[in-house]
């Protein structure tokens, strides 16, 4: 995390700091700092019974208030901010509504004897301690949404609640920018955000990105070295912060933001027209989502269905498995948005590292040095059927009404794969006994990821009704590398040609038995990829909804017969460095 040194009293002098930008968009203006909560919890030991009712009671008129105020903030953020930061808000709501939560409490209150504040932090932190132990960065990131929920709770408990008197419109900057926070400041008064903490996957970082303001995370110790009368200037693109700019700075940054401008538009244009080559071959352009409230940019972004919908995210905050019908009415909430698009669900792609051990420790799972080796995704499913079938269930009955396929992950073997289209037709027979409709020829594919898969993949071709290869485990597994490692990370190369040639043998696998191929890795996201897939014959790129125009902008610059052409020369080659300066520059070419 990048730090700085600066005296305060240096106040006029420009100081040029790199982070990370999390939100798009420029911003100038005088700083405002939100300083953290300064809750001191003093615990003490409940000597008599009359204590223990009364911080019993305690606990419980603080969690009505908080249940309240987080409803009232719910109806303001619908109404003001929309969809996607009132269901963040909402996430918190469930929180408070957590029954563990709720029985640790009082069983700390009633059996530990501990007064309510000290009872109810020492919940909040083991929970949080379970998420930052993750090796999931969504999960890490989900601990700070419970260090929200647990401020706000306390603050009623304590009756410290803060609020936030704002003179003009700022910079906000703090050490960590909670979602709650957001809501309790004039949009008016906000022109962008600095916050020491954080990363993309923040729900701070997403709340900033719906409501199209600039921000950059990863500046340690900012609030400790900027003044009440600095001025800063943030450029969300880059993670460029000035404080107190010059001329010269803010004459670039203008200049800058009014080329980003005119690409923008540009780029919205190309939303609109249809993703085929400049001779006419047509390529399906989908989108990569987890949540319901990402199916509407995507869509508006030129998206043309859903081409990996990660379930698993229901798992994320869970403390048991969500059932059949609640699954039914999650994945019927992003269905209704995406409609009459496709939507491609991938059954559950977890393991220990990603979703909480109550879910797992039932079914005889012990702590594992390398998750990403072990027990996970489609290992699972097939030894406990009763983790599989509801979710099977669930999408099966979704088909009835949307158009739906079911894409199964981590496939290493052909017994693997008949084995979950026993079970998926197991599912179809109760089904019909019950008089429950269901579309009967669903397409069940899936991923390919791993190299023992994709050098099956003429004989899985055969099993299958698609194919979608996710390059993110390909490349972890084909090279021996952790990408989470910064020792070796810089080893992680989705254009090493062992990578190529196994994408190229999957795909023609896939032409010769005649099912379709898509790809739903971080490499169909890279521009510089797009011409080399599409060269290969990919027939669906499924991608992170901020990078659509731009692969559908390459896709139309091209011919297939060009495409083709270039991937024949990329593929006899074999150094990764020439590869990737030969893709950089045909990309450049197209995209300036």
């Amino acid at each position: 995390m990048p730090s700085t040194k600066r005296n305060k009293s240096e106040t006029s002098e420009s100081l040029a700091i790199k982070g990370l930008g999390v939100s798009d968009g420029f911003a100038i203006g005088p700083v405002y700092v939100l300083h953290a909560d300064n809750f001191r919890i003093h615990e003490r030991t409940l000597k008599s019974e009359d204590e223990i009712v009364q911080e019993t009671s305690r606990f419980q008129q603080a969690l009505d208030i908080t249940r309240e105020q987080l409803d009232q903030l719910i109806r303001d953020a619908k109404s003001k901010y929309g969809k996607e930061y009132s269901a963040i808000l909402e996430s918190h709501f469930l929180m408070l509504e957590d029954q563990e939560m709720i029985r640790g409490t009082l069983k700390n209150i009633k059996s530990v004897k501990m007064n309510a504040e000290a009872a109810f932090a020492a919940v909040m932190d083991k929970f949080k301690t379970g998420f930052l132990k993750s090796n999931n960065e969504y999960l890490r990131e989900r601990a700070n949404d419970l260090e929200d929920v647990k401020r706000r709770l306390l603050g009623n408990l304590l009756g410290q609640q803060r609020s936030f008197d704002i003179p003009e419109a700022s910079v906000i900057v703090a050490d960590t920018i909670k979602p709650s926070d957001i809501a309790g400041i004039d949009r008016n008064k906000i022109l962008g955000f600095v916050s020491e903490a954080g990363s993309k996957l923040s729900h701070f970082s997403i709340v900033a990105r719906s409501l199209n303001i600039p921000a950059i995370v990863g500046i340690a110790n900012l609030t400790g070295i900027i003044s009440k009368d600095d001025t800063l200037l943030l450029d969300g693109h880059t993670g460029e912060l000035i404080i107190n700019p010059d001329k010269k700075d803010i004459d670039r940054i203008k200049t800058k933001s009014r080329q980003i401008a005119k690409k923008e538009t540009d780029l919205e244009t190309v939303a609109k027209l249809p993703c085929v080559t400049n001779d006419g071959y047509e390529v399906a352009l989908c989108a990569n989502v987890e949540l319901p409230e990402e199916v509407e940019n995507a869509l508006h972004l030129g998206a043309q269905g859903i081409g990996l919908y990660r379930t698993e995210y229901m798992l994320f905050s869970a403390r048991e498995l969500p059932d059949e019908e609640t699954q039914y009415r999650e994945y019927r909430r992003i269905a209704e948005k995406n409609h009459p698009h496709k939507i491609t669900m991938r059954t559950f792609d977890v393991g220990g590292d990603k979703i909480p051990l109550e879910i797992l420790t039932a079914k005889g799972y012990v702590h594992e040095d390398n998750p990403f080796l072990g027990w996970r995704a489609i290992r699972i499913a097939l030894e406990y059927p009763d983790f599989f079938i509801p979710q099977i269930r669930a999408m099966l009955r979704l088909s009835s009404e949307f158009n739906v396929e079911i894409m199964i992950p981590m496939v290493i073997n052909l017994s693997e794969m008949r084995e979950a289209k026993r079970i998926i037709e197991q599912c179809k027979q109760e089904l019909r006994r019950q008089d429950i409709p269901f579309n009967e020829n669903i397409p069940v594919g899936m991923m390919i990821e791993t190299p023992g898969a994709a050098i099956l993949a003429q004989e899985f071709a055969a099993e299958v009704d698609f194919f979608s290869i996710g390059t993110n485990d390909l490349v972890q597994y084909t090279l021996a590398v952790d990408r989470g490692n910064p020792k070796v990370s810089g080893l992680y190369n989705c254009f090493h040609p062992a990578i190529l040639r196994l994408i190229k043998q999957t795909i023609a696998a896939g032409h010769q038995r005649k099912i379709h191929v898509a790809m739903c890795g971080e490499m169909a996201s890279n521009p510089y990829a797009a011409i080399l897939l599409l060269g290969m014959g990919l027939h669906e790129f499924s991608v992170l909804p901020p990078v659509l125009t731009k692969i559908k902008k390459i896709i139309r610059s091209v011919s297939k017969t060009e495409a083709e052409a270039f991937a024949s020369e990329i593929l006899v080659m074999s150094d990764v460095a020439e590869i990737e300066k030969k893709v950089s520059l045909r990309t450049k070419a197209i995209l300036g």
